[in-house]
C-alpha cells in the first residue's frame, strides 16, 4: 500500500470494535478492540492506527453501529422546508421523546414530500465533532460520516415496499415503506434469538404505523454470522458474508 492513497478509507465503529479497511487492489484491513462500549472509547484506538502513514488519505467514509445513532419520523410539515427548518423539526421531535439530552446531538435529515414526516438520524455531536477533529489531524480533507442504516440502504431493491430489518449484533433497526415513501421507523436492542423474535415484533410495529404497508419483509444482517429464513411468510435475506463479523462488516457494506 503506498504511503498516501487517492482512494477511500472505510472506517467502521460498533460498540467495543473498529475497524479500518481499503478494498482497492489488495484488500487491507484493520480490527481494534476497546475494553468499553460507548463510542468514545474507540477515538484513542483510531487515533493510534492513523498515526501509521500506511492508511494516510485525502478521503475517508466512516459508517457508525445503530446502536450509536437514535432515529425519527417527524409529524408531517405539510409545506416546504429549508435544511435548518427540516434539522430543527426533527430535533424537535427528538426532544419530544428523548428530553434535553437531544439537545446535545447533530441530526441528519432524509427529505420527504411535505405530506409526510421527515426522517432524522442523531448521533452524538460532541463525539461528531472529536472524530471530525482526529481526522482531519491524520490529513482527511474529506470526511463523511453516516449511519449505518444511510449506507446499508442502498442494496435495497429499487422498489422496495414493506418492512426492512436491519440487523446487527445486539441490535436491531426496523423500518416501514410503501410509495417510495418512509412510514415507519424503530429500533431496539436484541439477543441472537433476533430471527425467530422477528415476525412477532413486525406484527407489533404494524398495529402502531400510520397506514397499512405490504407484508413482504426484507431481512439485512451484517456482522451477525448466518441467518435462518422464517419458515412462513414473505421473506427475502439480502445478500450478506456470514463469514464477516462485527464493525469489519460494517466496513465492508
Amino acid at each position: 500500500m503506498s504511503r498516501w492513497s487517492a482512494e477511500t478509507l472505510r472506517i467502521a465503529l460498533a460498540p467495543g470494535e473498529a475497524a479500518l479497511l481499503r478494498t482497492r487492489g489488495t484488500p487491507t484491513s484493520r480490527v481494534l478492540a476497546a475494553g468499553e462500549r460507548d463510542a468514545a472509547s474507540l477515538l484513542p484506538l483510531l487515533d493510534e492506527a492513523l498515526a501509521d502513514p500506511d492508511w494516510h488519505g485525502r478521503r475517508v467514509e466512516v459508517v457508525l453501529s445503530q446502536h450509536f445513532v437514535r432515529h425519527v419520523l417527524t409529524p408531517p410539515p405539510d409545506k416546504a422546508l429549508s435544511r435548518a427548518e427540516e434539522r430543527a423539526l426533527a430535533g424537535a421531535s427528538l426532544r419530544n421523546i428523548y428530553g434535553d439530552e437531544a439537545l446535545q446531538w447533530n441530526v441528519q435529515v432524509l427529505s420527504q414530500p411535505p405530506q409526510h414526516g421527515l426522517v432524522g438520524a442523531a448521533m452524538d455531536a460532541s463525539f461528531i465533532q472529536q472524530l471530525d477533529a482526529l481526522l482531519a489531524r491524520h490529513g482527511f480533507r474529506e470526511v463523511m460520516i453516516r449511519p449505518l442504516a444511510s449506507v446499508a440502504a442502498q442494496h435495497l431493491p429499487g422498489k422496495f415496499a414493506g418492512w426492512w430489518a436491519l440487523a446487527e449484533p445486539g441490535w436491531l433497526t426496523l423500518f416501514g415503506s410503501a410509495n417510495g415513501i418512509w412510514h415507519h421507523l424503530g429500533g431496539q436492542p436484541v439477543g441472537d434469538d433476533w430471527v425467530d423474535a422477528l415476525p412477532d415484533l413486525i406484527e407489533r410495529e404494524a398495529l402502531s404505523a400510520p397506514q397499512t404497508l405490504p407484508s413482504a419483509v426484507w431481512i439485512q444482517a451484517v456482522g451477525t454470522g448466518p441467518i435462518p429464513k422464517p419458515a412462513a411468510g414473505d421473506w427475502q435475506i439480502l445478500p450478506h458474508d456470514p463469514d464477516t463479523r462485527g464493525a469489519l462488516a460494517l466496513a465492508g457494506i
